[in-house]
């Protein structure tokens, strides 16, 4: 699967660069249906760009998982070094474990008057 928008992927170390720029090491994995076994799909360095992702990228730990979302990747070739550069940029992610911790409560049944112990001709007065 690789390096796309929805895969998941492990963090494996965090680097701030500059507010807007967070460099990481990531991995995307899957696992072998012959051989029951997980294979490295991809592995390497990206960015996180953007004020809102390299901020949030700075909150990341060693083996923490998150959903790609939106993200590119460049290439440049340099002539006179004759090499060519690979550029893994990730605007957007998400947390899945954050986010059933951070789960809002679910909101209580309102009770009505007659619920609570009143009795009455079905006025709440």
């Amino acid at each position: 699967m690789g390096f796309r928008t929805g895969n998941f992927c492990t963090v494996w170390s965090v680097e701030p660069i500059s507010d807007t720029n967070t460099k990481a090491r990531i991995s995307v994995s899957r696992k072998n249906k012959m051989t029951g076994e997980y294979e490295t799909d991809f592995s390497g360095f990206v960015n996180f760009v953007g004020t809102a992702a390299a901020s949030k990228a700075l909150s990341l730990k060693e083996r923490d998982r998150i959903k790609l979302g939106d993200v590119d990747v460049t290439t440049r070739y340099d002539k006179e070094k004759k090499v060519e550069y690979v550029n893994y940029k990730i605007f957007s992610f998400e947390q899945p474990d954050a986010e059933n911790n951070n789960a809002a409560p679910t909101p209580q049944k309102k009770m009505s008057v007659l619920e609570e112990g009143e009795q009455g001709d079905g006025f709440p007065f």
